[in-house]
């Protein structure tokens, strides 16, 4: 986990690097490359549903205030466009309130904690080749992968009441994305990813605080990030 957090601090240096690199007219080198990712992560609202009852919502903090997501990525590009991936990546944000507290009445109240997602995703990605002048620097990309995500929850506190330490599941997840690939020379290129995550429901337990019974919760987030790959 200390690894992938650290892909955010080496984003900037990385990218900076790439800045400062003469441009290069040929195309984006074929077969192997590795690519690092960094940007920001917006969680959608999420129920907690126990016993067939959501009975809670948890509100997340967005960017720029807490929420961002890191990747490292390892794929091959093809001459046809195909670009088969495996992508590691990392997601965190924070908790602002929980609404619609069902075994409190209803109504909200302020609420701390965080939520992080690790995932490891085999993706397929189709890249736009030969575009016209002047726009042969670029390469849109579509596509999307499966894989699995673990999902875990720790620190949730809401009215100074602590609802357990940690709480983490591990489910299959996919994902679908879109971006804008600019070449800097030979072997380095630039991108703009968009990516929205869904997971299944993650199963955590009895928590503490809570009547007894499995507590559960989906996972669903859309990130922007800036990306730099190197092809060998």
């Amino acid at each position: 986990m200390n690894l992938l957090k650290s892909t955010q601090y080496l984003v900037t240096g990385i990218i900076g690097m790439g800045f400062i690199t003469p441009a290069s007219s040929s195309a984006d080198t074929l077969g192997p490359y590795i690519g690092v990712m960094g940007g920001l992560n917006w969680v959608a609202a999420q129920d907690l549903n126990q016993n067939h009852l959501d009975f809670v919502e948890m509100q997340f903090n967005q960017p720029l205030d807490s929420g961002y997501a890191t990747g490292l990525a390892l794929g091959w590009r093809f001459p046809v466009g195909l670009r088969p991936e495996l992508e590691l990546s990392y997601r965190k944000n924070t908790l602002t309130q929980f609404n619609h507290r069902v075994y409190e009445g209803g109504g909200s109240i302020p609420g701390k904690g965080k939520e992080e997602v690790t995932s490891l995703m085999a993706n397929l990605w189709y890249d736009v080749l030969n575009l016209p002048a002047p726009f042969s620097r670029f390469t849109p990309y579509i596509g999307g992968g499966l894989g699995y995500s673990t999902v875990s929850i720790s620190g949730l506190e809401a009215g100074g009441v602590h609802f357990g330490d940690t709480h983490r599941d591990t489910v299959s997840a996919y994902q679908l994305g879109a971006g804008l690939g600019f070449e800097l020379t030979d072997q380095w290129s630039m991108s703009l990813d968009y990516r929205y995550l869904k997971t299944r429901d993650a199963h955590f337990g009895d928590i503490q605080g809570l009547p007894q019974g499995d507590v559960r919760t989906g996972y669903s987030a859309q990130s922007l990030m800036l990306g730099l790959h190197y092809g060998f």
